[in-house]
């Protein structure tokens, strides 16, 4: 169902691509719309418990098009540094794919302390009163991966 790295020498373990996903905190998600079009939209994340959680506003492009299919792409890029004398990149990636669902009650409140913690955690008293605040306000998403790459281009040689 899930294609191959084509460039197998590139790919991560497991291990690796793990450590990228759970280090970083930028990544793009990317939905399919009733219009059929695509849409990537780059934001904040964390992977918590083995899935990819985020938080957005009650209404908007993003939940219109989860809505309407669950299944979505995310990104990230821990490193893409040009080498432009060898026309290449030296770059570190993830691409994983899952089912995004929203988070309701006790989940939701999990995933909102888990994006404080892990973003903001010197700040988890006011983080708290946040979460109170901006209850009704806030969307939380969790996508559950089903597949994940990583791939890596250390720099080209300069033979």
């Amino acid at each position: 169902m899930f294609r191959k790295v084509k460039r197998a020498e590139k790919e991560l373990s497991q291990e690796k691509t793990l450590a990228i996903l759970s280090s970083e905190e930028h990544g793009v998600l990317s939905t399919i719309g009733e219009d059929g079009y695509p849409y990537g939209i780059p934001l904040n994340y964390i992977f918590h418990g083995g899935k990819i959680i985020f938080h957005c506003a009650t209404k908007g492009h993003k939940l219109e098009n989860i809505a309407f299919h669950k299944k979505v792409s995310f990104c990230v890029v821990k490193q893409a540094d040009l080498v432009p004398e060898k026309f290449s990149t030296r770059f570190q990636s993830v691409i994983a794919f899952g089912n995004a669902r929203i988070l309701e009650g006790d989940e939701k409140k999990e995933g909102l302390r888990a994006i404080v913690q892990r973003l903001s955690p010197d700040h988890i008293p006011a983080g708290e009163t946040y979460i109170k605040n901006a209850w009704e306000k806030t969307t939380v998403v969790a996508v559950d991966v089903e597949h994940m790459t990583g791939k890596a281009a250390p720099a080209p040689n300069h033979a």
